[in-house]
């Protein structure tokens, strides 16, 4: 076994993270709109139906139009449809609000499911 292999191998077996599959860029720019949209939701929107929303996951496309973000509450079933009522008005203003805080050429389209257990 020659010095450079001896090296190579090392080094592989060091980093095996080259030897897994690299992530997409969709899930890493998902991963950031999830954390941007929950910190939206904390600090910048005033409306108190929407404080006690958890999100859950983050869904984009792999052309980085379309986000589907999924959300959890713990309130009761009529809570529930004015939290949809509340989160439908305040669309325009949180992907507003992504364009400021992300470095995107295109903020994408956003729809909130609600996340079933």
């Amino acid at each position: 076994m020659s010095l450079k292999s001896s090296k190579e191998k090392k080094f592989k077996e060091n980093y095996k993270l080259f030897d897994s599959q690299p992530f997409k860029r969709s899930q890493r720019v998902s991963d950031s709109i999830r954390k941007e949209v929950a910190s939206i939701f904390l600090f910048k929107v005033n409306d108190p139906r929407l404080k006690n929303i958890t999100i859950t996951n983050v869904i984009l496309s792999d052309d980085l139009s379309n986000a589907k973000i999924f959300y959890s509450c713990l309130n009761s079933k009529d809570e529930a449809v004015a939290i949809e009522k509340a989160l439908k008005k305040s669309k325009s203003f949180i992907r507003t609000m992504l364009g400021k805080s992300l470095n995107l050429k295109k903020i994408p389209n956003i729809a909130f499911f609600k996340d079933q257990f």
